[in-house]
C-alpha cells in the first residue's frame, strides 16, 4: 500500500488525507477516539492498535482491494478467524458461521458489552454485524434484527438521528450499518432517513468501487420503503436506478444488481404504457423499449448464471464490506522465502537479529520488532512496508492512476495508458526496487500492446522485471511458495511467450498449481480473489488448451462461483465463455458431458454480462463468436 505503518509515516499519511477532504479532527474521530488521541497519531507520537487504525482509514476514504498485508502470528490467527466467518455467511452456512463467531468471542471478546476502549467497541461491532447476518439467515424477525443493528451503530456513531448526519465522517461499513438498521426499524424505516444517507453518500466523494458498496443498496432500500407512488416519485427513484446501475457497471460489481434491475424492469414496464414519454426524457417508444430489452437482457442473464451455479440472485449478506485480502504471517513469509532462496537461517539473520530470534519467529512462537522485519524483508528481496499496494508512494493520486491505467489496457487503449504510465513514474520513488518491478512491467505490456516489442524481448524485459526481487529459478524448484502479487505477474506474463510444449512451461503450471489448490479447496479463496483470477484463469485456459478439460473445468468453477458470491462481474462473461469452449471441445472429441449447453444461449450471455460490465473489447470478440454460431445454426437448419 501507499503508506507505512510505522507511527510517523501512518500519522503523515491520514494527516495529508484529512487536510485533503478539509476534515476536523473532531469529524474523523467522533465515535473512536478523542481528538487528542487523533493529533497525538497525526503527530507520530502514539500508534494505533490495528483496529483503530483501519477504521480510522476506512473514514479517510482507504479502502483499494489490492492491498498486501504481513501480520504478525497473533493478529494472523485472528484474520483467519475472522475471513472463515464471512466465508460461512457468504455461503448461506448458518451453522458453521454461527459456531467460529462464538469460539470468535469468547477468544477476542466481542460477545457481550462494548467497554470504553476502542478496540473493544470495535471488536463488538464486529461480532454483532456477524451475528445479525447469521440471525437472518436463520430467519429471525425485524424486531430482533434491528436491537442488534441498533446497538451495533451506536457503538462508533452516538446519537445517530439527533443531529443531521451531514458533516459526519463515516466508514463504508458505518454507512451500511445504518442503512440495516433502518430498513428494520419498526414500519420499514423513514423515507426521509435514506433520502439523507443518499445525498450524504453522493457528497462525501467516494472512489467508484466504495459507492458501488453501498450506494445501489440504499436506492434499494428507498424504493421499499415508499409504497405509493406517484409519477414524480416514479421518475426520481427511475432516476435513483439508473445512478446506481452506472456506478456498477463502472465498478464491474454486482452488489444489489439484479434488485437494481429488476427496479427499473417495473419502471420501464409503466413507462412504456403512458402516452406522455417525451416531457420524462425520451422521445417516443423505441426508446423506452430498447432500453427494457436492454435491462430484460442483463436481468436474464444475471438470473441464469446464479441458477446455474446455485446462489442466490438476491444480495443476501454484506460480508464483502469485512473482506481482507492479501494478508500473510510474518513468520510464514520468512520461513518459506528463505527456504526458496536456499539461504541458510544463519546467513540471513546475521548482522540484523540472534537466531533465536530468527527461531521463534518462524515457528509462530513470538513476534519481534518492525525494524528487524524489514531488514529481514529486505534482505529477501520483499519490500518492507507491512501493508501496501503495488507500488509503494504515499500518493492517493498514483493509486487511482494505477486503477485506471488497468482499466485502459484492458480495453487495449493504449495511448491514453502510455500517458496515465508517465505521470505515474513521475509520482513514485522509481528506486525502491517493488517500484521499479511493477513500473518495468507495465512498460513491457505496452510496449506488446503496440507490437513495439517481439515475444522474446517482452519475455527477456519480464524476467529481469521479475529478478529484481526473486531469481526465477527459485520459483521453477520444488517446494513450498511465497511470491508477492506483482512477481506472479511477472511469470504469468513470462508465461504467455513460452513453448507450451516445453519443460518451463510445464513447471510454471504444475508450481501455480501447487500454490492454488489448497486455497481454491478451503475457505480462504476469497482472500486471494484478484491474483487466484489472474494467475489460475490462466492456468485454466491453458489447462483446457491441452485436453485436461476436468482439471480445467473445476478451477473454472470455482472462479465463477467465488466471482457470485462477493459479486465481482469482471470475470463472469470470461468464466462462462471458458466453460463453453471446454463443452465444445468435449463434444468434439466426442467426451462425456455432464450437462447440455446451448452454444447460442451461452454465447449470448456472454455478450449480455460483458456489455453490462462494460467491457467493449471482449464484448466484441463474444458477438463475432455468437454471430459464426448462429450462422452454423442457420446452415445446419437449411
Amino acid at each position: 500500500m501507499g503508506y507505512r505503518t510505522d507511527r510517523e509515516a501512518f500519522g503523515t499519511y491520514i494527516g495529508y488525507l484529512r487536510e485533503k477532504r478539509k476534515y476536523a479532527l473532531e469529524q474523523v474521530c467522533e465515535g473512536l477516539c478523542t481528538a487528542q488521541r487523533l493529533f497525538q497519531l497525526e503527530s507520530g507520537k502514539q500508534s494505533p492498535g490495528k483496529l483503530l487504525q483501519d477504521a480510522i482509514l476506512e473514514r479517510l476514504g482507504v479502502g483499494a482491494e489490492d492491498y498486501e498485508h504481513y501480520l504478525h502470528y497473533k493478529e494472523h490467527a485472528q484474520w483467519e478467524m475472522r475471513q472463515r466467518i464471512l466465508h460461512g455467511i457468504s455461503s448461506g452456512n448458518a451453522h458453521r458461521a454461527k459456531e467460529l463467531l462464538g469460539e470468535y468471542g469468547r477468544r477476542y471478546g466481542g460477545e457481550s458489552g462494548g467497554g470504553k476502549a476502542v478496540g473493544e467497541r470495535l471488536e463488538r461491532q464486529f461480532y454483532l454485524s456477524m451475528w445479525v447476518q447469521i440471525r437472518c439467515l436463520e430467519g429471525a424477525g425485524r424486531e430482533e434484527l434491528h436491537t442488534i443493528l441498533a446497538e451495533a451503530v451506536q457503538l462508533t456513531v452516538p446519537g445517530l438521528w439527533e443531529r443531521p448526519l451531514q458533516g459526519r465522517v463515516l466508514s463504508l461499513k458505518e454507512w451500511n450499518l445504518i442503512l440495516e438498521a433502518e430498513r428494520y426499524r419498526g414500519g420499514g424505516g423513514e423515507e426521509s432517513h435514506f433520502r439523507e444517507i443518499l445525498a450524504c453518500l453522493e457528497a462525501v466523494g467516494m472512489d467508484t468501487v466504495g459507492m458501488a458498496k453501498v450506494y445501489p443498496k440504499a436506492v434499494c432500500f428507498l424504493c421499499e420503503c415508499i409504497t405509493e407512488k406517484d409519477r414524480a416519485t416514479e421518475t426520481e427513484l427511475f432516476g435513483y436506478c439508473n445512478r446506481a446501475l452506472e456506478i456498477l457497471r463502472n465498478a464491474s460489481r454486482m452488489y444489489y444488481l439484479w434488485e437494481i434491475l429488476d427496479l427499473r424492469e417495473r419502471y420501464l414496464e409503466r413507462r412504456t404504457a403512458r402516452a406522455d414519454r417525451v416531457r420524462e426524457g425520451c422521445s417516443g417508444k423505441a426508446d423506452y423499449d430498447g432500453m427494457y430489452l436492454e435491462n430484460a437482457g442483463w436481468k436474464k442473464a444475471l438470473e441464469d448464471v446464479y441458477a446455474d451455479y446455485g446462489i442466490r440472485k438476491e444480495t443476501f449478506h454484506y460480508c464483502y464490506l469485512y473482506l481482507e485480502k492479501g494478508v500473510s504471517c510474518i513468520g510464514d513469509v520468512i520461513r518459506i522465502r528463505r527456504r526458496m532462496l536456499g539461504i541458510r537461517a544463519e546467513a540471513l539473520c546475521e548482522g540484523i537479529c540472534d537466531i533465536k530470534t530468527l527461531r521463534r519467529l518462524e515457528n509462530r512462537k513470538r513476534a519481534t520488532q518492525r525494524a528487524i522485519v524489514e531488514q529481514l524483508f529486505e534482505r529477501l528481496g520483499l519490500p518492507k512496508e507491512m501493508t501496501r499496494t503495488e507500488l509503494v508512494t504515499d500518493s492517493p493520486e498514483a493509486r487511482r492512476m494505477m486503477e485506471m491505467l488497468r482499466r485502459y489496457r484492458n480495453e487495449h487503449e493504449t495511448e491514453q495508458a502510455g500517458q496515465l504510465l508517465s505521470g505515474i513514474k513521475g509520482l513514485v520513488a522509481t528506486e525502491i526496487r517493488c517500484n521499479q518491478q511493477a513500473l518495468m512491467r507495465k512498460e513491457a505490456n505496452l510496449q506488446k500492446d503496440r507490437n513495439g516489442i517481439n515475444g522474446e524481448g517482452y519475455y527477456r524485459q519480464m524476467r529481469v522485471a521479475l529478478e529484481l526481487t526473486l531469481p526465477f529459478e527459485a520459483f521453477l524448484r520444488e517446494g513450498e511458495k511465497y511470491l508477492t502479487y506483482e512477481e506472479q505477474a511477472c511469470i504469468q506474463n513470462m508465461m504467455q511467450e513460452m513453448d507450451r510444449c516445453g519443460s518451463e512451461f510445464k513447471t510454471c503450471m504444475k508450481r501455480f498449481e501447487e500454490m492454488y489448490r489448497p486455497v481454491a479447496e478451503g475457505e480462504l479463496l476469497e482472500t486471494v480473489g484478484g491474483i487466484y483470477g489472474l494467475i489460475m484463469g490462466y492456468v485454466e485456459s491453458e489447462l483446457g488448451n491441452q485436453g485436461k478439460l476436468d482439471k480445467a473445468d473445476w478451477y473454472n468453477e470455482v472462479m465463477v462461483r467465488e466471482e457470485l458470491r462477493f459479486r465481482r462481474l469482471s470475470s463472469i462473461a470470461v468464466g462462462l465463455y471458458d466453460r463453453w469452449w471446454n463443452y465444445t471441445e468435449r463434444k468434439r472429441k466426442k467426451m462425456d458431458v455432464s450437462r447440455l449447453l446451448n452454444g447460442e444461449e451461452e454465447l449470448l450471455k456472454c455478450t449480455l454480462l460483458s456489455n453490462l460490465a462494460n467491457q467493449k473489447y471482449y464484448n466484441s470478440i463474444y458477438q463475432e463468436k455468437l454471430e459464426k454460431e448462429r450462422e452454423i445454426k442457420t446452415r445446419g437448419s437449411v
